[in-house]
């Protein structure tokens, strides 16, 4: 057992854990060896995942769901007639027949059920495929593959993580995050664009509204 005060300056050497000549710690009080012991700390390893071999498939057809299953749920936006809506409300206004409004809301409120169930149904499916991929990785070899449970949070934080994992086992490209990525820099144009022409298509309609309304006073 090593004599912490053998090579100290001091007549006692500070209470601490020392190593006792066996490959292990006993306490030292500052006056005595004690009889707690402990084992000897090991230098912390950093955990490394191993290579996947030469070839190995990584992006399957359940990867490429999660990346685009998400704009299905978008396809009901093509369905949406504000501007019919619009026209409905305006209609209202000069003929006082209210049953034009009532056809209008019941398809908005027929199209807003559609959409929710179709967004819920690709979300599901979207976990689902997120899971799959998930044991495929697993079984070509990925260990500690990035949880699938995050697409919870969203798509776009699995590919995310997914891709950091794979990077260090592979020399994979990403290509399910980079097109994930490029779909939504697109939708976000589109919808935009689709936007702004409504907003126009309403305008001119109040246009047309407000003309008639002045011709009758």
């Amino acid at each position: 057992m090593t004599d912490p005060t053998a090579s100290g300056t001091t007549a006692n050497a500070a209470p601490g854990w020392y190593p006792d000549g066996s490959g292990g710690q006993r306490w030292w009080d500052g006056t005595a060896w004690t009889d707690h012991v402990a084992p000897s700390p090991a230098a912390a390893q950093p955990f490394v995942r191993p290579a996947l071999p030469e070839g190995a498939r990584i992006d399957t057809v359940w990867v490429w769901l999660v990346a685009l299953c998400y704009l299905v749920s978008c396809v009901s936006l093509v369905f949406f007639d504000m501007g019919g809506y619009m026209r409905a409300v305006l209609d209202v206004e000069t003929s006082a027949d209210p049953s034009a409004l009532m056809g209008a809301l019941t398809g908005y409120v027929v199209w807003f059920l559609i959409t929710w169930l179709l967004g819920l149904a690709v979300w599901g499916f979207t976990i689902f495929a997120a899971y799959r991929d998930y044991k495929h990785l697993e079984s070509i070899g990925v260990v500690r593959p990035f949880h699938w449970a995050f697409t919870f949070i969203a798509q776009l934080v699995y590919l995310i993580g997914r891709h950091v994992v794979l990077r260090k086992v592979s020399r994979t490209t990403g290509w399910p995050l980079w097109i994930h990525i490029a779909s939504y820099v697109a939708l976000t144009i589109v919808s935009i664009v689709w936007s702004l022409l409504l907003v126009q298509s309403i305008l001119s309609d109040f246009s047309s509204y407000v003309r008639y309304s002045s011709s009758l006073s």
